[in-house]
């Protein structure tokens, strides 16, 4: 498995228009996810075991998930986006994969985290001038996050061709981009 792309994921905070002032959002942010965290992931995980694909792959184990789903929470507005943070969301993304979880469920799943923030973020900020922002920077973190995991499925997806193919990585992915008639 390739490495997390440093440069791209760079790249994609520039396009997302990811700042330091985001960053500040983020972290007075936190005594929202303290507060708010643990329901969210509660009614995160609810949600997973109502769902046939989902509940499979959470059965017994909804415990050690939640409380690994609540360090996520907190770290998405911890004021760190680094390298190190970059690993994390490529870790997370390939033990999505591991687990067979198509992809379409990670953006679910993201769809609804963004939901409850944006609702914990307005419960607690509303009228004030900087909800929007602070909502805003929020959503960008989800964001870049679904970005990072995302890519860490089309890694291994193209690792696993190359492997099962033993064609090279870079015809691959030349064949991907032949534009389809």
């Amino acid at each position: 498995m390739n490495e997390p792309p440093l440069a791209l994921f760079e790249r994609l905070k520039v396009f997302l228009d990811f700042t330091d002032s985001d960053v500040r959002n983020l972290v007075e942010l936190k005594p929202v996810i303290a507060k708010h965290g643990p329901t969210i992931t509660a009614r995160f995980y609810e949600r997973l075991g109502q769902t046939t694909d989902t509940a499979r792959l959470v059965e017994g184990r909804v415990g050690a998930l939640q409380k690994t789903h609540l360090a996520w929470l907190n770290s998405l507005v911890g004021g760190t986006y680094d390298e190190a943070y970059l690993a994390s969301r490529w870790r997370i993304g390939l033990a999505h994969v591991r687990v067979g979880l198509d992809p379409h469920w990670v953006e679910g799943v993201m769809s609804f985290i963004r939901s409850a923030g944006i609702d914990a973020i307005t419960a607690e900020l509303a009228g004030t001038p900087t909800a929007g922002a602070h909502t805003a920077s929020f959503v960008k973190a989800c964001d870049l996050d679904m970005l990072t995991i995302n890519l860490s499925y089309a890694e291994d997806r193209l690792d696993r061709l190359t492997t099962f193919t033993g064609m090279k990585r870079g015809l691959i992915e030349n064949i991907i981009r032949i534009p389809k008639k």
